[in-house]
């Protein structure tokens, strides 16, 4: 039982100056703080930070996109897109449409949806959080959360495409 507790203590000890699980953590404190100062901003809009980052697509892609595309996008289930987005068609702000000859269904921004996101979604927090850091330390910080962010959609296989498909 002892030389169990000191082994522990010994595997305790490890993790705990291990400096990529500090850094996970600081990242997930900080992606959590980050979040909670968005979505206490979106409160009073009645929005979710998910139909805010469907808003975003939609408006930076400025042409109808699929769930697929959403899907990806907001690293989401498919099922968990198609739910958000029926949600967001009952309350105006996108709509769906088929193609002629086109399985696929997509997705558009409404106009209703397009005013919200444009004149009243400020993001003000976000940019509050991060003009505390310099230009060269916002595209250092970019560069690094691409290269973390990339390296995990290979690990996970999410990027991955058979040779055999077009």
């Amino acid at each position: 039982m002892k030389k169990r507790r000191i082994e522990i203590q010994k595997i305790r000890t490890i993790k705990r100056d291990d400096p990529e699980i500090n850094l996970y953590i600081l990242l997930d404190q900080t992606r959590d703080l980050v979040t909670n100062a968005v979505e206490l901003e979106l409160k009073h809009l009645r929005m979710t930070q998910p139909q805010v980052k469907v808003l975003t697509m939609l408006s930076r892609e400025d042409r109808p996109v699929t769930l697929d595309e959403l899907a990806n996008w907001t690293l989401k289930e498919f099922n968990s897109v198609s739910t958000l987005i029926n949600r967001m068609e009952k309350k105006g702000l996108v709509r769906k449409i088929k193609k002629d000859g086109d399985l696929k269904t997509y997705i558009a921004l409404t106009e209703k949806g397009s005013d919200l996101y444009h004149s009243q979604v400020t993001e003000r927090s976000i940019h509050l959080i991060f003009n505390e850091l310099s230009k060269e330390e916002k595209k250092q910080l970019k560069d690094l959360l691409m290269k973390v962010r990339n390296t995990t959609r290979e690990l996970m296989g999410l990027d991955f495409k058979p040779p055999f498909l077009p």
